[in-house]
C-alpha cells in the first residue's frame, strides 16, 4: 500500500486519513448561519407548487375525492407522518438495551 503524500496520518488503520483539503466540521455549509431557513424555504416553494399544480390539469379520479383541489399534497403529508408515528411505535417495539452486544 503506498503512502499518498497529500494524506496526513490517521489514527487506527479502521479510521479515513485525514487530508489537508479536506472541510473542516465549522465549515459545512449546514453549519452557516441562514442555511438551514434557505433550505426550508426552499421545501415550502416546492410544496405550494405541487399544491398549485393542481390547478394546470383535469383530474379523473377513481373516487370522487381524488378529483379534489390539494387532495394529492394532503394525502402525502398525512401518509408521511403515519409512516414516522409508525416508525416511533416500531422503535418502541424492537428496540434493544444499550448494552445488548456487550
Amino acid at each position: 500500500m503506498s503512502m499518498d503524500p497529500k494524506i496526513s496520518k490517521g489514527t487506527d488503520a479502521g479510521d479515513m486519513p485525514t487530508n489537508d483539503a479536506m472541510i473542516t466540521d465549522d465549515e459545512r455549509w449546514l453549519d452557516r448561519p441562514g442555511s438551514v431557513d434557505t433550505v426550508i424555504r426552499i421545501l415550502v416553494f416546492l410544496s405550494v407548487a405541487s399544491v398549485l399544480a393542481d390547478f394546470t390539469y383535469e383530474k379523473h379520479g377513481h373516487w370522487g375525492f381524488q378529483d379534489w383541489f390539494g387532495f394529492d399534497a394532503a394525502y402525502g403529508f398525512v401518509a408521511c407522518v403515519a409512516l414516522v408515528i409508525a416508525a416511533k411505535g416500531l422503535r418502541v417495539l424492537l428496540m434493544r438495551g444499550e448494552d445488548y452486544y456487550d
